[in-house]
């Protein structure tokens, strides 16, 4: 080892040791101060920008709340609620308080409503006609009864004992010139405020006055604590009921907290990398409610933007003190070196000049070969879909070809039981065959509709009252609707002919309601919208829902044969493709919007008819 030092120093000498050993001790002060710099500004910066995302959210919170807030006042001092209180017996005030306060919440958009006499029992509610209506329910031990009844007004948050669906209470006694006669209840659904943290991509909690948080961008977090509880007090918060059947995950989301570097920072367990590590925790007193709105933020993120600072800065450092040092060997070398630079510089000009023609070169053959390679593959995807479509449309005329002739046999023996029912003048079962050969006509028409894929015929110029079309799709896709649990939105107008084929608008219709059903099919709200109305020349009929929405990527393609959002196996992605085609026969549009957030809007754009007929019916051959 004496030797090799000793080597060490013969090659670069003592000096050059000495230098190297000060200007990495340089690199590595840089490097310090630089990362702690850096920490703590990082650090306090993400707090700043928490303090402000809690201050938003708590205005949020606060904006939701407050838009409520004159509900259970306005009920306890509406008429029919009074009357209600006064005569619990009474089964017309009964009705009447149920039907006041269904379309109140209708228009004010609450989660429940609903009306308690002075012993805790629900005489009146919004949902009274529902499976999980709460008339008849006793409340007396919810703290928000006995609150509103001491004080006039309470507010509470729990889960719902009825429809498991947790809320925030609002409570407000209903005074008589006796004395209380109950109190008028209003239950807020603070989803919407989870979904907008959610969007955000902040991780976000409210934990109320038992630490357990009650809301959160997390779902595995709710209702549990912030710290494991001790039992006792776990006893007692379980009595309260308000945590649902389940009551209290007594597993604590904070392992450890401590304040360093003027903030305060949390150690998160879990299995999920998102939820697991160091955060920087930022809290927000909520004294009105008796919240307390949390805000965790990441600090690996904040160690990597630091290091990644601090590297830079050493790095930089290193580079300035090589600067210096080449800067002094350089300057010995410039005077033999400029004659070679000059040579140097004129041999990279000219085989720089050579690279660029190349460069151009291979560029243009590069977009040539894309161009051809995009071509080759439109066209094949073209061809495709044009065999697909050709095999379909074969075989949608072998399945219309066998089922007419059963369709056929049908109408021969509807003729029958007909001719014997006037015989045997049995007045009964004539409604019902009448009825039987409306559905054997529809799906004789619908079997000679599917002819149209295998072959192009000419048809005869066709009018249809646009709202008989909207009537008929209705009853056709009204089992899926009900299935699903849609509520329809149509208020039907005046009279509007077009001019298209009504089996085909019929046919369209149907496929924009089941396209909403399924669309909606896991949201908690399921409206189904349907606007009618004529302008200029045309006829504009507008398919609303209230379901998942259509991705903006994914719009201009849904018109497209085979191309569908649906899971395997649900859907072939011929539905829109169809009605795409047949709304350009009859000489219409169609088109679709989704804003981002909303359920997904079609409009359906029709001629209007030259001349209505003479009768107000089609008839459909």
């Amino acid at each position: 080892m004496a030797g090799f030092g000793s080597t060490i120093l013969r090659l670069f000498g003592r000096r050059h040791l000495l230098a190297a050993g000060a200007g990495l001790a340089i690199v590595t002060l840089v490097f310090w101060i630089a990362f702690e710099l850096t920490l703590n500004a990082t650090v306090r910066e993400a707090e700043i920008q928490a303090q402000r995302r809690l201050a938003l959210f708590d205005r949020t919170i606060e904006a939701i709340i407050e838009r409520f807030h004159y509900l259970p006042v306005a009920i306890s001092q509406a008429p029919e609620t009074r009357a209600a209180l006064d005569r619990p017996d009474d089964r017309a005030t009964i009705e009447a308080a149920n039907g006041f306060l269904s379309k109140l919440n209708e228009t004010a958009g609450a989660n429940e409503i609903f009306l308690m006499e002075d012993n805790g029992s629900v005489v009146a509610a919004s949902n009274w006609w529902t499976l999980t209506s709460l008339v008849g329910t006793n409340y007396s031990f919810r703290p928000y009864f006995a609150d509103a009844m001491a004080r006039g007004r309470a507010e509470y948050y729990a889960f719902g004992m009825s429809t498991s669906v947790p809320g925030l209470f609002l409570s407000q006694r209903v005074d008589g010139p006796d004395g209380p006669l109950g109190v008028a209840v209003t239950k807020i659904n603070l989803g919407e405020i989870e979904a907008t943290w959610w969007r955000s991509g902040e991780l976000i909690a409210i934990v109320d006055v038992n630490d357990v948080v009650i809301l959160s961008t997390r779902p595995d977090w709710r209702y549990r604590p912030l710290q494991t509880i001790l039992r006792t007090r776990l006893e007692s918060i379980s009595s309260q009921q308000r945590y649902g059947d389940n009551g209290v995950e007594n597993s604590g989301i904070i392992t450890d907290r401590w304040f360093s570097r003027g903030a305060e920072f949390a150690l998160l367990s879990g299995s999920d990398p998102e939820t697991e590590g160091c955060f920087v925790l930022e809290e927000l007193r909520l004294p009105k409610h008796g919240w307390m709105l949390l805000s965790f933020s990441p600090l690996a993120p904040l160690y990597g933007s630091a290091l990644t600072l601090a590297s830079a800065a050493a790095l930089a450092c290193a580079a300035l003190l090589l600067i210096v040092v080449l800067f002094e060997q350089r300057r010995r070398l410039v005077a033999q070196r400029l004659a070679d630079h000059d040579r140097l510089e004129l041999r990279v000009a000219e085989r720089t000049e050579d690279l660029h023609t190349m460069n151009e070169q291979l560029r243009g053959e590069i977009a040539e070969r894309i161009r051809a390679e995009t071509a080759e593959r439109e066209a094949q995807a073209h061809l495709a879909q044009a065999a697909r479509l050709a095999s379909l449309g074969q075989a949608l005329a072998g399945v219309a070809h066998e089922v007419s002739q059963p369709v056929a046999a049908l109408t021969t023996h509807l003729a029958s039981a007909r001719i014997l029912a006037a015989q045997d003048k049995d007045a009964r079962i004539s409604p019902v065959l009448d009825t039987m050969g409306k559905v054997v006509d529809r799906l004789s028409a619908l079997t000679s509709h599917l002819k149209t894929f295998a072959r192009k015929q000419s048809a005869a110029p066709m009018t249809t009252e646009i709202g008989a079309a909207i009537a008929n799709a209705l009853d056709l896709a009204d089992h899926n609707l009900r299935q699903r649990g849609v509520d329809v939105e149509y208020r039907r107008h005046r009279t509007i002919w077009v001019s298209g084929n009504p089996v085909h608008i019929e046919q369209v219709l149907i496929n924009l309601f089941t396209n909403a059903a399924d669309a909606m099919a896991d949201k908690p709200l399921r409206v189904l919208s349907i606007g009618v109305k004529a302008s200029g020349d045309t006829a504009v009929v507008t398919v609303s829902d209230t379901g998942t929405g259509i991705a903006p990527e994914a719009l201009p393609s849904i018109f497209d044969p085979f191309y569908s959002t649906k899971g395997p196996g649900e859907g072939l992605g011929l539905g829109l493709s169809i009605s795409y085609g047949l709304v350009r026969d009859m000489g219409g549009q169609i088109s679709a919007m989704s804003p981002p957030g909303h359920g997904a809007t079609f409009t359906l754009t029709l001629p209007l008819a030259q001349t209505e007929p003479a009768r107000t019916e089609n008839v459909i051959a």
